[in-house]
């Protein structure tokens, strides 16, 4: 009797088997589906779609306008590490100091201008230029073409154009705040404005896309702007302005930044102001202060 149950049990277990082998065999295919798709998102490996369609928007042009706020810019061409031609515009000034703007994630250098024309009120020159794949200049961008593209154009600036490297001073607006901070601690400068600045793109990128949260810091990007380290090597004066109701990068960025920054340095906390605060009489003002009475009073580096 005993010998009939035990065989009847090792039936209904081979008959199960099949049934078994199945259910493995979907469970490893949804497994492998599920990592394919985790890999095929990661920023790091999918960098075409994240590059173009998420962290640049540019907008290439046949020709720019020369004549801005009643000053005559210079077209500026000049070649990154990676042989690519850029684009830049250069507003020479009688005054002691060099704007090197380094713009946003959009349009071109004649929509930066048109919102930050107020930098050319005033003698101070004015130093523009347009990353791999923006305006005029050639290439697409990439976030390590950013850095070269940053460090080609303080180069050009400091070099072909003969501007003393301690009268330059570095604006980034947005996405321009990284390079604008990385190369302000590489390199000789007067000081440093960041408009709505991010601490790292991978914080950014957290912040705007929460799913990004599963991914490791290896699988976000191969580059990145640790924009809290570089200030913090910074004994020129920082100037940092920032909305409370930014809808685009969280004014946290900008606490984190601050806190690192060493003296002297400048924090304008503008309340119900939205991402670009150009606009705002006070926030150029406060600007202009800074860059005419603030700075070169001390070196880039420890």
């Amino acid at each position: 009797m005993k010998l009939v149950k035990l065989e009847m049990v090792n039936r209904e277990c081979a008959a199960a088997r099949p049934w078994l082998y199945y259910v493995r065999l979907a469970a490893f295919f949804i497994v492998s589906l599920l990592l394919v798709l985790y890999l095929t998102f990661a920023p790091a490996v999918n960098r075409d779609f994240y590059n173009i369609r998420v962290l640049f928007k540019p907008v290439r042009c046949e020709s720019v306008r020369h004549l801005w706020y009643g000053r005559q810019g210079e077209d500026v061409f000049f070649t990154n590490r990676a042989g690519k031609r850029l684009h830049g515009l250069f507003f020479p000034g009688s005054g002691s100091r060099v704007v090197l703007m380094h713009h946003g994630q959009y349009g071109n250098l004649q929509d930066h201008l048109a919102l930050c024309g107020f930098l050319l009120k005033g003698q101070n020159s004015l130093f523009i230029y347009d990353y791999s794949g923006f305006g005029l200049s050639e290439g697409s961008p990439t976030v390590s073409g950013m850095i070269d593209d940053a460090a080609s154009a303080y180069e050009c600036l400091t070099g072909r154009l003969a501007v003393a490297p301690e009268s330059v001073v570095h604006f980034g607006a947005s996405l321009g705040s990284g390079p604008a901070a990385l190369i302000a601690a590489q390199r000789t400068c007067a000081g440093l404005i960041l408009f709505s600045p991010y601490t790292s793109l991978k914080d950014e990128a957290r912040d705007v896309f929460p799913f990004l949260k599963i991914y490791p810091d290896c699988l976000l990007t191969d580059c990145d702007f640790d924009t809290v380290a570089s200030v913090g090597k910074l004994t020129v004066p920082v100037f940092i302005v920032h909305s409370i109701d930014d809808p685009c990068i969280s004014i946290r960025h900008s606490d984190r930044i601050y806190t690192a920054a060493r003296q002297p340095k400048s924090y304008l906390r503008i309340a119900g102001g939205n991402h670009c605060l150009t606009l705002l009489d006070s926030v150029q003002a406060g600007t202009l202060e800074f860059i005419n009475l603030r700075t070169g009073k001390a070196s880039s580096r420890k």
